[in-house]
């Protein structure tokens, strides 16, 4: 009877090692998105947003509005505005939703997110933005419907 004992109480403990050593691999296979979301900012955006948001690009110069500075503007948007305004375009900034698929412009919008943190005072919500995007190991695009079946892929 104490083997059966010490066999049960040693079954969740192996469980949750399963589970710790599943969610470690799988948090640093998936943390991998950042690099792509660099490379998809460094291909759509950074020409008129700059390497850091500040709308310093290089195409600035041929612009005839000013792009604006990520950390004055997008804290005071929600989430929901930047999606809009990545996927449908806004003034000179061209409509990016036919192009990219729903994962990709929502890469898009935690990557301004990052951007408009840098370099300002942050307010006390948004210091816990980083722990927020840690959520990097979960499938977020099967579990928001965003991954994109074999025959609607743009």
């Amino acid at each position: 009877m104490i083997e059966v004992v010490r066999v049960i109480r040693a079954v969740p403990s192996a469980t949750y090692t399963l589970y710790a050593l599943a969610a470690l691999i799988t948090l640093l296979s998936a943390c991998s998105r950042n690099e792509q979301m660099q490379a998809l900012y460094g291909q759509r955006c950074i020409g008129c947003h700059g390497p850091s948001g500040r709308g310093d690009g290089p195409l600035v110069a041929a612009l005839r509005v000013p792009v604006p500075d990520f950390r004055d503007t997008v804290e005071k948007k929600s989430v929901l505005q930047i999606r809009r305004a990545i996927s449908e375009g806004k003034g000179v900034m061209p409509a990016f939703g036919p192009a990219l698929q729903r994962i990709e412009i929502q890469d898009m919008v935690r990557y301004v997110r990052i951007l408009s943190l840098e370099g300002r005072e942050l307010q006390w919500w948004e210091r816990f933005e980083p722990l927020v995007y840690a959520h990097c190991s979960v499938p977020w695009d099967y579990v928001l419907g965003y991954r994109e079946t074999e025959g609607s892929a743009r």
